[in-house]
């Protein structure tokens, strides 16, 4: 048992088993000797020292890792169509980065439970990132983009790890502050990266957006060598590796707290990738936004967010039950998306967005939190991985399946037909949370 797995359970007898002398820490609190327990009082210090350590150099990395792979999505779809694409390629690339991280997700963190390292996934997906942008940079093909995007996805699938080794700095009873705290780096990074990636498409061109991520990726990369984890050690009478089997790695899915927030975080990212993440920008491209205002739309949309995220995680989780915050962020995530066919102004578009934006920071802060509740910690990586893996095919249906009916129809009629899945899912959260 590491000395963070020990430290979750003060007072536990294996303590006495560390192999490992700690003479002095903040405090002035000697402990640890070989074979000498540690009070609470003292695992807890030291727990809180740790955190103080390795947090912020997560956090960090956090906010740059999505700067790196959001510079560009703002005007994705209004660069695709002057590249000559159709709607449904249009989603079908949108949708790419969805894919891969569908398939990915599980199988690496089954694979990093296995490992029992999740910092060199997050190494890994640093570097899917810089070829991803480089790939993006380069080519001018729609198919070449596809291929590049659904990179992309490949780094966003290590985002598992980020949320699971940030988690693993805490007790179980801070998960929802910490998954407020980390879902709020998350939304900055990428919503500074809009804001600056949008501006310079404005004054430079569409592929400076693509420069941009390239010039975050690969300093991000090298803080990533940074990233602390403490990794299981060999106890006597406990088990030496935390690996399951590849069996009951996939029985993870049979949680059924697991398995409800993983479908519901499924409806959310349709919706979520189906509008701000995928056609919305086209939308106000055809009202005449710019460059500059497509990222600044985006803004508006992460900022509440991002403020969902941190308040909804930390604050409103104190005052309301948990699946009442879940059901009103897709209540209002639908109304928006509903009235979007008539919005026919930038600035009431902006509001719109605005408002979406709180939902959608509800929701998914909310299901993060309560997804690996019920999950045994050396099987949190695969509980994760499922629950991504799952919201991850709301990424590929959510824009293939409004370019089929924008193609089919018009984008109204699909905006509408969206609001409906996120009205059903406020309904639904009610019912199974």
């Amino acid at each position: 048992m590491s000395i963070i797995e020990a430290l979750h359970c003060p007072g536990n007898p294996y303590l006495q088993h560390y192999r490992k002398t700690v003479s002095r820490f903040p405090g002035k609190m000697e402990c640890l000797m070989i074979g000498q327990p540690v009070s609470p009082a003292a695992a807890s210090a030291w727990k809180s020292w740790l955190q103080a350590r390795r947090s912020p150099i997560l956090l960090t990395l956090v906010g740059l890792f999505w700067a790196s792979l959001y510079t560009y999505p703002t005007f994705m779809s209004p660069y695709l169509t002057e590249l000559g694409s159709s709607p449904l390629m249009t989603g079908l690339v949108i949708g790419s980065y969805g894919l891969t991280q569908t398939i990915l997700r599980l199988p690496a963190g089954i694979l990093s439970d296995h490992l029992r390292n999740k910092r060199l996934f997050i190494i890994a997906g640093l570097v899917a990132s810089v070829i991803s942008a480089t790939g993006l940079y380069l080519s001018r093909e729609v198919w070449l983009i596809l291929v590049f995007r659904g990179l992309a996805g490949v780094a966003a699938a290590m985002w598992v790890h980020f949320t699971t080794l940030y988690l693993s700095y805490f007790p179980v009873q801070d998960t929802p502050q910490a998954m407020g705290r980390i879902s709020f780096s998350n939304n900055l990074g990428t919503m500074a990266a809009m804001l600056a990636g949008s501006f310079l498409a404005q004054i430079k061109g569409w592929r400076y957006a693509f420069l941009l991520a390239i010039i975050i990726a690969v300093p991000s990369l090298v803080l990533s060598l940074a990233v602390q984890e403490e990794r299981p050690h060999a106890v006597p009478g406990g088990e030496t590796r935390s690996r399951s089997s590849l069996r009951a790695a996939l029985s993870i899915g049979s949680d059924r707290t697991l398995l409800w927030t993983s479908i519901l975080a499924l409806l959310a990212q349709l919706v979520a990738f189906a509008t701000v993440s995928g056609f919305v920008p086209q939308y106000a491209s055809d009202l005449g936004a710019s460059k500059f205002e497509l990222g600044l739309l985006s803004a508006f949309s992460l900022l509440p967010r991002a403020l969902a995220a941190l308040l909804g995680g930390s604050l409103l989780a104190r005052w309301f039950k948990l699946r009442s915050l879940v059901a009103f962020g897709f209540a209002l995530t639908g109304i928006c998306t509903a009235l979007l066919p008539l919005t026919r102004d930038l600035a009431w578009l902006f509001a719109n967005q605005f408002i979406g934006g709180i939902g959608i920071g509800l929701q998914m802060t909310i299901l993060l939190a309560l997804c690996t509740r019920t999950v045994p910690v050396n099987r949190k990586a695969s509980a994760m991985g499922f629950f991504q893996s799952v919201y991850g095919i709301g990424m590929v249906a959510g824009p293939t399946l409004i370019g089929f009916l924008a193609q089919q129809f018009n984008l109204g009629t699909g905006f509408v037909m969206i609001s409906g899945f996120s009205l059903l899912t406020a309904v639904l959260a009610i019912l199974v949370l």
